[in-house]
């Protein structure tokens, strides 16, 4: 082995000498690792807080009908910008992909994250540059979670099963600053009457948006809202006590390509069987659309027979299938979303099936009543499906354009989830960067214990902590230097609840101001960022252009 600069020749630089794959020094690696990952919170940090700014993210439209204006969306969603922004770096796409899971587990606190693991990683960057090996760095990034976790204790507050206060505050906090927060008293009556018994499922509560009207118009339901309209000449306008059958599959009779007619009529116990049959004449066409006709009718007869009202498929069902529905007075919706169906089955005490081949009339659904409502100035038809057996909400947000929709859609949700998160931990936290704030403090205090060089570590964990009220005060417009060292005087003397209250612009207390966040969120978003933050410093080397050839043993 050679020695260069202090690094010793590996078989990886031989490869290389070879033109079959390319690297660099070990510590530029980590170096420009961290800075593509930084550059992921620099990203969104200007989005966080109520004051938070918006972002135009450029995509394709996820629907031909949705117009021109759908290929961007203004939003400040950090999940959404991180899922939909394609980074190059392999660091920046990791810290991308693992900060906005923590949406996808809670619902809410993706930029919070980000925050996190952006600053840790900055401090670890800094640290490493004056000599700090990354696995010293990683044992304290470690080592700081628990300490984290004991602070959010401390700093938590409880929220009892009748609290319907600090549920509303948590509703207000998370939609305070956004499209949605005119809804927010509305909304919060009906999360208080969706969760009287003390509790609330965020998969029983759905949101959709549409086109018409204006966001004073929104609805909320008891019961499930799906926006579509009925296929087929039958069209009711409503129905009492009807029963709902629910498939998966596609229900699908017959393709004409060509001169040949491919028939999936014979498909049964969810097994797909191809018949292809070749039509020499009008009349063996005719013989075998009859014969396609009878296959059909014996398909839907057990829907018949179990006196079905309307069949809800979450794939396609075809116009022959649907014309003999119509004749037997069964309507169909087709392409319904599966989840609000799976949802919609549990409400019902019906089955979601995976095909047709498999209904018995106790895997039907009742439902109290069925009501089509038209919205003919955006040409759109929603089904409402309400006095159902069990529990099931919806909230039809209305918004003049489908981008305000889209956004507020996205508010209620996570104000919902931010409720149910609440009510289930039975725990919140103060906001508005009061949390980090206390978070930083028992860091600090907790450092000199640790001993060695991962106090260092931890303190300047302390410091990148504390760029969540920074931000939060500099998005408000206030200076952020003078908010930090205001609170940090305050938080000195006990008021663990100082924070930065963004609307107001001022600094203030969190829980007299009805700023709270779920304790969840938090400790979901201090893993995240950890988890982020360690795995991009593990990584010391990029390997490319290997070729790899396996060959055959003689």
């Amino acid at each position: 082995m050679s020695h260069d600069g202090g690094r010793t020749e590996t078989s990886v630089d031989r490869i290389m000498a070879e033109g079959r794959a390319s690297g660099s020094d070990r510590r530029s690696v980590v170096q420009g690792n961290v800075a593509a990952a930084t550059l992921v919170a620099d990203i969104v940090e200007t989005t966080l807080g109520p004051r938070g700014r918006d972002k135009v993210v450029y995509r394709k439209p996820e629907k031909e009908e949705e117009g021109l204006d759908d290929y961007f969306q203004v939003t400040n969603s950090g999940a959404y910008i991180l899922k939909n922004v394609p980074f190059e770096a392999p660091a920046a796409s990791m810290v991308a992909r693992v900060a906005a899971a923590q949406d996808d587990r809670h619902g809410d606190g993706t930029t919070t994250a980000t925050v996190y693991a952006g600053r840790i990683l900055a401090a670890a960057g800094d640290l490493i540059e004056r000599g700090f090996h990354p696995r010293t760095v990683i044992d304290g990034i470690d080592g700081a979670v628990p300490l984290i976790d004991d602070a959010i204790d401390v700093a938590a507050v409880p929220v009892d099963d009748g609290d319907r206060d600090r549920v509303a505050d948590v509703v207000h906090t998370t939609l305070g600053g956004t499209v949605a927060e005119p809804l927010a008293d509305r909304l919060v009556a009906w999360i208080h009457d969706a969760a009287a018994d003390g509790s609330l499922d965020p998969e029983t509560v759905h949101a959709e948006s549409l086109r018409a009207g204006s966001l004073s118009d929104s609805e909320f339901v008891d019961g499930l809202v799906l926006k579509k309209s009925f296929a087929g000449n039958y069209q009711p306008s409503s129905l009492t006590d009807a029963t709902i059958a629910m498939t998966t599959q596609a229900v699908t009779a017959s393709q004409q390509v060509g001169g040949r007619v491919e028939s999936d009529a014979g498909a049964d116990a969810g097994k797909t069987q191809s018949l292809q049959v070749s039509a020499t004449d009008a009349a063996d066409l005719q013989r075998f659309t009859e014969y396609e006709r009878g296959v059909i009718a014996e398909r839907v007869q057990p829907l018949v027979d179990a006196g079905v009202d309307v069949l809800l498929a979450a794939n396609r069902v075809d116009e022959d299938t649907v014309a003999h529905l119509d004749r037997h007075g069964i309507a169909v919706v087709r392409n319904a979303d599966e989840a609000r169906l799976r949802a919609l089955a549990a409400a019902t005490d019906g089955t979601l099936l995976p095909h047709l081949g498999a209904f018995e009339a106790s895997d039907a659904g009742t439902v109290g009543g069925i009501t089509r409502r038209e919205y003919p100035e955006v040409e759109q038809e929603a089904i409402f499906l309400r006095n159902l057996p069990g529990n099931l909400a919806s909230v039809l947000l209305h918004g003049s354009t489908w981008m305000a929709g889209w956004e507020a859609k996205r508010n209620v949700n996570a104000a919902v989830a931010a409720a149910a998160s609440a009510l289930e931990t039975g725990q919140i936290v103060p906001g508005g960067g009061a949390t980090e704030m206390a978070i930083a403090g028992h860091l600090r205090d907790a450092a000199p214990g640790v001993g060695g060089r991962e106090s260092m570590v931890i303190e300047a964990i302390a410091d990148a902590v504390e760029a969540v009220p920074r931000l939060l005060a500099r998005n408000a417009g206030m200076d952020p230097t003078d908010a930090i060292l205001d609170l940090r005087t305050a938080h000195s003397r006990g008021e663990k609840d100082a924070s930065v209250l963004g609307l107001k612009r001022e600094l203030g207390h969190a829980l007299d101001a009805g700023v709270v966040e779920p304790a969840a969120f938090k400790r979901g978003s201090v893993y995240t960022a950890a988890g982020a933050a360690t795995t991009v410093l593990r990584i010391d080397d990029v390997i490319t252009g290997i070729d790899v050839t396996v060959s055959e043993s003689p």
